[in-house]
């Protein structure tokens, strides 16, 4: 155990001096070049890592991801009463401008059309009904008869910084302009990282279509689509991507065109935001920067196994066998991190491994564990796992014997018998002699 600590403390060490070394080697696949939008991110959700950004801290109007924060409340409050209804009255309506479903007063509806309708097409009739529905009984801490809607746009904004956007402030539930109203593509990112954590709203903010019941209102019913130009070509044909999953999109004359999507291909999934896009030669660059995020994303990282039961790590010295002299030791566990596509693993990665023991005594068994190896890329620990012995070495009996000796030869109760009896050895001899000489000198004495 003693021997444990040490090479743990050994190997601290080891990786301190490591990381006093290195810095994160440059890939080959640069920062993609992006333009016409004026903040954008990539994220990892396996590995909880920004891969890119692009003035994701710079203050920029919300346009309609807005709709996120309204439609987390929708489904954190509405979400497990979805049959329940609401009937609209003229105050709901009120402050309607916008993309909407035409929503009428009088009209009831579930709380279960609201979220779909809200998520789907990014109704902003549906956001001022939820917004009253929730905002009515919601406690805010203030005087009770505070507006709903007031009393709504406050839990945004608290619910905004639990969720740790620090730097947004909501003024209304659309995201249609206001001066006061900001946020930051880095804020975004944390609001859209909960709400893809909520099935109900990534199912509903994914559907291309929701075809919502006849009402008392709308004997018809309607049919409502999806705004999102990447996931649906009703509003427009030319940005689909089949890559592209849920979240929001919209405009407006200020913030320009703002796009939060997610994408996955089964082993690594992504958010990308573009915010503030601009139209360039016809072409909305929100829509385009978002595709071309994700085909970068997916070319520019992928799983690389940095260690392997299958790679030498070192060999220690074996003592007391007449088979071998030394063992070789592997990894036990297989590593398998993300990283950038183009790394070597040969040349990037760094192994620094400890043992246990600088040299094993026979007899050593296959998988004993002999140590440890951390894998490092840059200044970055990757991962650590055990190292053991690739092979068994028996043990010579004869040399175990002469060990034995060896060993009994150098301990303390051996030490100190054999100056024991050195000791008792001299006195004897000295005792004897002196016994011997005063004898000696008694009998030379003459007797009267």
């Amino acid at each position: 155990m003693r021997k444990r600590i040490i090479s743990f403390l050994v190997a601290l060490v080891m990786l301190a001096s490591v990381s006093a070394l290195y810095t994160m080697p440059a890939s080959a696949y640069a920062d993609p070049v992006v333009s016409g939008v004026d903040g954008a991110m990539v994220y990892n959700f396996e590995n909880k890592k920004t891969i890119y950004s692009f003035n994701a801290d710079e203050k920029i109007y919300p346009t309609s991801t807005v709709k996120l924060m309204v439609g987390i409340l929708a489904v954190e409050q509405l979400g497990d009463k979805l049959d329940s209804t609401v009937t609209i009255t003229a105050e709901m309506l009120s402050d309607v401008v916008g993309n909407n479903i035409d929503l009428m007063v009088g009209e009831t509806v579930t709380y279960e059309d609201l979220i779909w309708t809200l998520l789907v097409n990014g109704a902003n009739d549906s956001a001022y009904v939820v917004a009253h529905v929730i905002g009515k009984d919601a406690d805010v801490g203030g005087q009770a008869n505070i507006p709903a809607l007031d009393k709504f746009i406050t839990l945004m904004n608290k619910r905004a910084r639990e969720l740790g956007a620090y730097n947004t402030n909501y003024t209304n539930p659309t995201g249609m302009h206001d001066d006061n109203m900001y946020t930051t593509v880095s804020d975004v990112a944390q609001i859209a990282r909960h709400a893809y954590s909520l099935p109900l709203f990534m199912e509903a903010s994914s559907a291309v279509k929701y075809t919502m019941p006849k009402t008392n209102k709308a004997v018809n019913g309607r049919n409502v689509y999806n705004r999102n130009c990447l996931l649906s070509v009703y509003y427009d044909k030319n940005y689909y991507d089949t890559q592209a999953v849920g979240m929001n999109a919209g405009s407006t004359q200020q913030g320009g065109h703002s796009v939060v999507t997610t994408a996955s291909n089964g082993d690594l999934s992504y958010l990308v935001i573009a915010m503030g896009g601009k139209t360039v030669d016809g072409e909305i660059r929100s829509y385009k920067t978002a595709t071309e995020l994700i085909d970068w994303a997916y070319e520019a990282y992928t799983y690389t196994d940095v260690l392997s039961p299958d790679k030498i790590i070192c060999e220690i010295p074996v003592t007391l066998s007449t088979v071998t002299d030394f063992v070789n030791c592997v990894a036990v566990d297989t590593l398998n991190v993300y990283l950038p596509s183009d790394v070597d693993v040969e040349s990037m990665i760094t192994l620094s491994y400890v043992t246990y023991a600088d040299e094993l005594q026979s007899p050593v068994t296959q998988g004993q564990v002999v140590g440890s190896v951390t894998a490092m890329y840059g200044d970055e620990i990757l991962g650590t796992s055990d190292i053991v012995a690739t092979a068994d070495v028996t043990r010579s009996e004869l040399l175990y014997s002469f060990y034995k000796i060896e060993q009994f030869s150098k301990s303390r109760f051996f030490i100190a018998t054999i100056i024991s009896a050195v000791i008792f050895t001299a006195v004897y001899i000295f005792g004897t002699a002196f016994i011997r000489g005063r004898r000696m000198k008694n009998g030379g004495r003459r007797r009267f």
